[in-house]
Parts: C-alpha cells; structure tokens; sequence
C-alpha cells in the first residue's frame, strides 16, 4: 500500500515529495508484534514463498557526535543535538519494492555487518545535522526496553557509521513507524503525549519540527536486525512490523485469511475454558483422605482382627466340654467347625451392622470437628464440608467387615481341630503348634534379619526423596513390629530353665512371666495389640509440628524474613529506596522506619492455591518470579535439590538460572524451565504426585506449554502451594505480569509489628495485606497437626481395642488355671497374692506391647529424626503410655475378680 494516504500527504514541491511503495505492511496496534503473532507471521510468509522484510523500530532519546555523562536539558552552542528520532533495525534487501538501499549519490549500501554490532547508518539529513561522514563515530541514547520498579533507565551506545542513506526510495517511508496515537497524530513534537520521562523539550529545533511535519517518523538511523533486537527487543515483542512483497497470490485479503487460521485465540491468550469440567476435577481433592485414613487403619483394622480371634477362641475353649460331648456323641469334626463358623458369621453379622451406622457417626464427628471454629477449622477453612455416604460405600464396608472377622473366627476354629475327646470333655483345649513353633532357632534368625532389613530400608528412603519415605515409613515400622513380637515369641516359646521360686525376693514376679509364657502364641498375640495401636500413636507423634520449638526451626521455614506481604495489585516502586518510598506515599516517620527494612519484591502470575488450605485440586499454581538478589541471598532449607557443584550446594536457589535443553527448549519444541517447590506441594498438592527430576506442565500468556522441571525442593516453607522460577524465565513466558505482588521484608523482631503497620497503612490502596512470615508458617503446620491429631485418634481406638484384647486374654488364663489358683489357695497363697501375681502377668503383657510397639515407630522415624525432619514430644508422650499402662491395668481387674471369686472345691477337683 501506499506509505502514506494521499489525504495526509505533505503538500511539496514535485521533486520532494515522497515516493510511494507497494508492498504490504504488517503492523500491529499493541506498536510490538508479539512473540505468538510474529511466528505465526514466519510460518504464514514461508510458506507462501514470499519475500518479507523483519522490522524493529525503536525512538532515540538523543543521537550526538558526543557522549554525554548527563543529557543536557537544552541544545548546546553548537545546536548539533538530535532529540526523538526513530531508528530502524532491518536487514537492508537489494531489490524493490523493498530496496535497494543508496548512498545521495546513487551507490547500493551493502547489508551492515553485525559481528560487533556496533554499525549505523544515517540518513542524509541526520547525517548533515550532526556533521559526520562514514568512519566517525555517534552516540545514541535510549531508554532502556525494561526496567524495575516501573523506572526509566537511560543507555548510551556507541555506533560507527559506515554510510549515509539518501532520504530517497526505501529510506524515505514513515510507515517504517507503527501508527502511535499521541505522536504520530500529531503535527509537532512538543504536542506529543509522550508516557515516559524526563522529556527535555529544551532540545526541539525548529528544524526537528520541520523534519517531523515533513516526514513524520521516517527513521533517522538505520541498523541491523540482529543489533536492533538485542539492544531493544523485549518480551514483549522483537518486531513492529513486516513488509511484505505483494505478488497475484499474496494479497491483503489472502494473508488475513492465512493469519487467522494460523493465530487462534488461544495463541492471543483468549481461550474458553470448561468451568464446569475444571470445577468437577478440583472437587477431587489433593489428598486421597480415603487411603490415607485406611493406611493409618491398618494396625487398627489388624488389631481388631485379633481382637476377634481372641474373643472367639475364649467362647471356644469356654464351651470345651461342649465340643467335647459333640465329638463324643458322634459329630463330625467338619460338621461342628461348621456350626462354631456359622454362630461366628452370625456375630459378624450382626457386629458388621452395628459397626457401619457407628462408622458412619464417626466420621460425621470428625466432619463436625473440622468444621467447628473452636476445634480444626483453621486446618481446612472450609467451613461448608458435608458427609458423603453412598450406597456403595456403605455395602462395601458391610460386606469388608464380615469378610474380614469371619476370617478371624475361621483361623480360630481351625486351630481346634487337633484337640483330643478326651481333654474336651475335661474342659481343655489344646493348641497345635505349628511348623514356627517347631523350629524357634529359624524364628529369632528370621526376626533379625526383618530388622536389618527395616534399618536398611528407612536410611534408604531418606536419601531417595520424599516421594518414597511413605511407603518406606509403613515398611520399616511393619519389619520392626513383627521382628520384635518374633522375638518375644521365641522368648516365651523357649522359656527358662531356672527355678521359678528361689529363697530371696521376686519369686512372684518370675511365677507371673512363667505364667505369661504358658500359651506364647495368645501372649505374643496380646502383645501385637497394643503394640500396633502404641506404633501408630509414637509414629504419629514424632511428625507433629511446632513453629514455637526454636528459633532456627522458624528461620529454616521463613528464610530470616520477618514479614511477608501480598498485594492485589502491582506495585512499580522500589520500598528500598527513598525515592520509590516518597513516590508510593509513606509519611516521613514511615520512610524512616522503613530505611532499616530491606525488601525482596517478586513477580507473581496469580493461579490456583495448591497449599494443604485448599482442600480443592490446583489446575494451575501461582507462580513467582524470583528476583536475582533473591536467589543469590539463598536462605531456606531444601529437603533435595539436583545441585551439582559446590556452589550449587551451598545455594541450591542457583539452580533456578540454570537453561534446561537447547535454547531452553527439551526435545519436543516445549519451553523447559527449572523450578523449585516445597515437598508438601509436590507430594500432595500436584497430581501425580513429584519428586526431583519430574516434570509439571503450564500454559504461559501465550497460551504455549511450559514444562517445569523440579530441580529443588523445599522444607516446610512459606512459599507452600507456590511455583518458583527464576524472574528472568517469568518475564519471557509471563509478559503480561508487570510490576511485582508478593513481598518479603527482612527486619528486627521488635520493629516486625511497626513496619507491618506502616506497610498496610500506607499501601492499602494496593490491596496490600502483610503478616509475620512465622504466623503463616503456623497456618501451614497447624493442618498438619489436625491430620496427625485424626489419626492419633484411630491410634486411641486401636489401644481400646488393645485393652479389651489384654483383659479377654487374662480371663482366659485365670479360667484355665482355676485349678491351679485353686491349689495355691489351697497351701496357703492369700487371694491378696493371687491378685498381684495376675496384675503382674497384665503389666508384663503390656509393658513388652507398648515396648515393641515403641520401639517399632523410633525405628521408622529414625532417619526423619537425624535429618531433622521430626521431632518427638517426650513429655506428650509419656504421659499417654502412662495413661495406657494404667487403663490396661484397669481393664485387667476382670480377670483379677475372676481369680478370686473361683469356687475352691470345683476346681481343686478339677486338678
């Protein structure tokens, strides 16, 4: 098209009026071609096969022959200063319409060369205004592309001019020049409306204005493409515009048709999203409640199964004599394993429809408390959770409890099936030893190898990464539990050869551990139940945190930052300096409050919150940009980084800086981009779940795919549920986001609360809202704890069950050995010493369920407590075996009343 239409055409003479082009130009209103629309451009040109010109125009603040340490605000003597002209960077093409390019004389410019980049070329009257020839040097100041905190920085470059260009042919085109409402609508250079500053008006000639009505902004200097993108190119666009050679197929109308197919609106950052897709897909959760809450039930669902034998074995040997006359009578012994299994399956039954409306109300309880303000809202600020019951899942869990108990009381019938007539109709029942039992030297060899292999395998998992411990957690805490109960088994099944009753004291207590290994496998099985349940609940235990346990545990998860500040929008200035505090309005009392602060403002592309708050799964996290005084400061602990170097090492945050693939780009044309995240984030918050090394997908403003690689993680942190990338990173895939939004100020404890003030009294306007950076650690770790706080409740559960476990079994025991207790009553034992020697066979119980059950979850925790990622409550957790011990001595007094109440005649009798 013409470079100008004719209506806006300067009326001059014949011999100067500008020529006209017919080409085709490519401009865009943003002035910036962005990065999406220049590709799409490329591709559209190539493959048409069209010849097209690349151009980037940029405005010079000054062009002189001098380098000036300060820009005079007004022309020197000489007058030789040019204020605001453009210059061009293009790659000069020899034929038209789009060159060639000549010397006033008529010579062809040949193309600049770009291996310094330091080349210009002037036109001839930017040339005779300055008053140089080729070989002299100029200089050119500009505003620098990008700047922080919204303020303009000045460059000066130097440049060596190798020709002056006639003002004539491709030169003489101010369409060069994207349309720029406020400059290029106006007929004088002191009306435009510019929105930079300083702009020196002082330094307009008459004779810029003459140029500028004359020419518009038809470039004064040209460049190469190369040097023109380095030095102005941003991220938000490289190109203002292309110049396109028109031909009988490459039409205006022809291009906009290929454009639009080649830039859908997503490219543009307009895309339409399901909502009601996405909000079903978060509705999922980031937590799989429903595995976690069964994995933390295992030991209890395992000691309620052996609650049931217990229970079911007891009602079996009671009905001894029973058996026995059945036997006797002619049954056989299948058809009365029958009968036992069917009154079990009945009781199942019946116990299984019990239990399912009672899990039901437990679990509406929990809800209640997680929606009470006065119990563990603050872990779930969701006050609307309501309880989910299906059909299905009512069944499924009827049908599990059955399942599962009459499986129990089926190992229990089984193991009568050995006993002779005989012993039945005398009311006793023999247990049948198995091929363990025969052979308890393999048992111990057995029970130290699964504790080898439970120490290997927690060092293991944590040098492996967070991903793994979980599993590895349940692992170890299984092999310690069952090697010590093997153990304890084998001590029992073996015994001692030495006297019982020697002269001297404790004679009743070596009576109470005989009796206690008088059935080795009920004892040992007692054990297992308070074991499981007291593993779960020092386990747990160990995990819990607590922001108040010491100042470096706060400083690991706040990084030394005392206050931590968000805005709802971009704040431009500079809070470490004067100046940008006097320009963001803080009174001098506060700026001077505000001097001994220092200040790391982020960049932040506002996303989903993917903290353990939301109970919603993230579609995609916020992400932060991270400065690089940020990253060269470090602080904050890493529970893994892929930090190859020493320096690395030292500060992992240097990873951040580091370009992944060729370019940037991996294998498949995808942008790759390192990324740090707290583990908590990447475990649970981020589906699948991450570790080091993996990789997460995110849409940039573009609407290109940004994989993120995790070349760190981070301990418990205040930037839970954030991305963090380096700034440099942010801004090339993030153009958009300007100015910064989340704020992290370092400064002393005792002015935290002043500068907090200040900073929200003053930036309220913002949207601006700052807290000790140690309360919002708090918010995280206090949900954490309600967790932990619910599965120490199933751990609650599991002792009860433990307890009655503990005082079935000692009824069992007294009513066996109520002959026994008999003739000790008969030769003189006092019923006062009977009762001791059977609360003393319940403490021993409970003391080796509650030591291996201990010793089980140290075991498992003890990597996590050498690298410093649990800590256990001593005090806490004295106190509740404490009050363990003494509700399973309670509970023991049953079998205690039960030894002394025995009638003396019947069971003297009896024996």
């Amino acid at each position: 098209r013409p470079s100008l239409p004719a209506a806006q055409r300067p009326s001059l003479p014949a011999a100067q009026r500008p020529e006209e082009f017919r080409y085709i130009n490519i401009t865009s209103d943003r002035m910036l071609l962005e990065p999406a629309v220049e590709a799409a451009i490329r591709q559209t040109l190539k493959e048409a096969g069209t010849q097209f010109q690349p151009v980037l125009t940029y405005l010079a603040n000054v062009i002189d022959v001098r380098r000036h340490d300060t820009i005079p605000e007004e022309q020197d003597d000489d007058g030789r200063i040019i204020p605001y002209s453009t210059i061009t960077a293009v790659d000069f093409a020899r034929t038209p319409p789009l060159g060639p390019f000549r010397t006033p004389d008529g010579k062809l410019i040949e193309p600049l060369d770009d291996r310094d980049g330091k080349t210009i070329v002037l036109n001839s009257k930017a040339a005779e205004d300055l008053g140089v020839e080729p070989g002299e040097k100029v200089y050119v100041t500009y505003f620098q592309p990008e700047s922080t905190h919204a303020e303009p920085e000045e460059r000066t470059d130097e440049f060596t001019v190798v020709a002056v260009v006639g003002l004539a042919g491709p030169a003489n085109d101010r369409a060069f020049t994207p349309v720029v409402p406020g400059l290029t609508d106006k007929k004088s250079i002191n009306s435009w409306q510019v929105p930079f500053s300083p702009f020196r008006k002082g330094l307009i000639r008459s004779k810029d204005d003459d140029y500028f009505r004359l020419y518009g902004l038809t470039p004064k200097a040209f460049v190469s493409l190369a040097t023109g993108q380095r030095l102005w190119g941003s991220r938000f666009g490289r190109l203002t515009s292309f110049r396109v050679e028109p031909d009988e197929e490459t039409t205006v109308e022809g291009l906009t048709e290929k454009l639009r197919s080649e830039l859908p609106p997503e490219k543009l950052g307009f895309a339409f999203q399901p909502v009601k897709l996405q909000g079903l897909d978060a509705s999922a959760g980031t937590t799989p409640f429903n595995v976690l809450f069964l994995s933390f039930s295992f030991f209890i669902i395992a000691a309620a199964v052996m609650l049931v034998a217990l229970l079911f074995r007891l009602g079996i040997d009671q009905r001894a004599a029973q058996i026995g006359l059945l036997v006797a009578v002619g049954f056989s012994r299948r058809r009365i394993a029958l009968l036992l299994a069917g009154e079990g399956l009945f009781v199942a039954t019946l116990g299984s429809l019990v239990g399912v409306p009672v899990g039901v109300g437990y679990a509406a309880l929990m809800l209640a408390a997680l929606r009470s303000p006065d119990w563990w809202l603050a872990a779930v600020v969701t006050p609307f959770l309501q309880l989910h019951v299906t059909t299905t899942s009512l069944v499924i869990g009827f049908i599990s409890g059955v399942v599962v108990s009459q499986l129990a009381v089926v190992w229990a019938v089984w193991r009568t099936r050995r006993a002779a007539a005989r012993r039945l109709l005398a009311g006793q029942m023999t247990e049948a030893a198995g091929w363990i039992a025969a052979r308890p030297r393999y048992a111990g060899k057995l029970a130290w190898a699964m504790l080898l292999a439970a120490v290997v395998l927690g060092l293991l998992a944590a040098q492996l990464g967070e991903e793994v411990q979980a599993g590895a957690f349940f692992g170890a805490g299984a092999l310690v539990l069952a090697a010590a109960l093997t153990m304890v088994w084998v001590r029992l099944r073996c015994g001692t050869t030495a006297a019982a009753v020697t002269v001297g004291r404790g004679n009743l207590l070596r009576m109470a551990a005989r009796n206690a290994a008088r059935n080795p496998g009920r004892s040992t099985l007692t054990i297992a139940l308070v074991a499981a349940a007291c593993f779960l609940i020092v386990a747990v235990s160990a995990f819990r945190l607590d922001p108040g346990e010491g100042d470096s545990k706060i400083a690991s998860g706040t990084g030394g930052f005392a206050l931590v500040a968000q805005s709802d929008q971009p704040i431009y200035h500079d809070l470490n300096t004067p100046e940008g505090r006097e320009e963001l309005g803080f009174s001098v009392q506060d700026q001077k409050l505000l001097a001994g602060t220092a200040t790391i403002a982020l960049r932040v592309k506002p996303g989903d919150d993917a903290s353990c708050l939301n109970l919603y799964r993230p579609q995609q996290p916020r992400v932060l940009g991270l400065p690089r005084r940020m990253i060269e400061r470090g602080g904050f602990v890493f529970a893994a980084s892929d930090a190859r170097s020493p320096r690395q090492r030292e500060n992992p945050w240097l990873l951040l800086e580091k370009e992944l693939g060729k370019d940037g780009k991996d294998t498949d044309g995808v942008w790759l981009v390192p990324v740090v995240l707290e583990k908590n984030t990447a475990t649970y918050a981020l589906k699948p779940p991450l570790g080091l090394g993996d990789t997460y997908e995110i849409t940039d403003d573009r609407g290109e795919t940004v994989r993120l690689k995790i070349v760190g993680l981070l301990g418990t942190s205040i930037f839970q549920g954030d991305l963090l990338i380096g700034e440099t990173a942010f801004l090339r895939h993030f153009p958009e986001a300007g100015g910064h939004r989340f704020f992290l100020t370092q400064t002393t404890p005792e002015r935290t609360e002043a500068v907090r003030r200040a900073l929200e009294r003053t930036l309220g306007d913002y949207g601006l809202a700052a807290q000790q950076s140690g309360r919002r650690l708090a918010g995280f770790m206090v949900v954490q704890n309600t967790y932990l706080s619910t599965f120490q409740n199933l751990g609650g559960l599991g002792l009860l069950l433990g307890t009655f476990g503990l005082a079935a079994v000692q009824l069992r025991n007294v009513l066996e050995r109520r002959s026994e207790l008999a003739l000790l009553r008969a030769t003189g034992f006092r019923r006062r010493r009977l009762a001791e020697m059977v609360m003393l066979e319940n403490g021993l119980l409970l003391c080796a369920g509650l030591g291996c059950g201990t010793l089980a979850a140290l075991v498992a925790v003890l990597p996590h407590l050498v690298f410093g990622r649990a800590s256990i409550p001593w005090s806490w957790l004295a106190g509740t075996l404490a009050l363990v011990m003494v509700v399973g001595l309670v509970a023991g007094l049953a079998a205690v009343r039960a030894a002394l109440t025995a009638p003396l005649l019947a069971a003297l009798r009896e024996e």
